[in-house]
């Protein structure tokens, strides 16, 4: 009994050791965490739901993020810009945006449109990147 006690002593110790490791290597990383966009569907239509992909990240070294929007046959639709830190609410919006994580949202986000001129209904492609990371994923227009 007491070998097994001091085993799992062991064990729990090392898992510390190996959490705080994690931890440490995510403070160095800067931290960047990808949330996703909050809906894979927008409805641009003006009626205050899903006008807007709204992409929410956690950027606590305040480092460069871009996104872009693709069209499934690889054609660039439109790019989000190099963000960082707190991004204003979309124009024409609602009002404030809920990411989630319990933090000041911060985000980039697409209004639907290539050159100023809404998109067709369809399927597309975003890649968002920042600190050497890429983050991909789908997205479906309705109109």
């Amino acid at each position: 009994m007491n070998i097994m006690k001091r085993n799992l002593d062991m064990l729990a110790a090392a898992a510390m050791l190996v959490l705080g490791m994690a931890a440490l290597a995510l403070a160095q990383s800067g931290g960047f965490h990808f949330f996703g966009p909050l809906s894979r569907v927008l409805t641009p239509n003006s009626d205050g739901v899903n006008d807007y992909a709204i992409f929410c990240f956690d950027n606590p070294s305040d480092s460069e993020v871009s996104g872009k929007v693709y069209s499934l046959l690889g054609s660039l639709v439109a790019e989000l810009g190099p963000r960082s830190g707190v991004a204003s609410p979309p124009p024409g919006g609602a009002g404030a945006v809920a990411c989630p994580g319990g933090f000041a949202p911060q985000y980039s986000f697409w209004d639907g449109k290539a050159d100023g001129r809404a998109v067709s209904s369809g399927v597309y492609l975003y890649r968002i990147e920042a600190e050497g990371l890429s983050f991909k994923g789908t997205l479906l227009v309705v109109r």
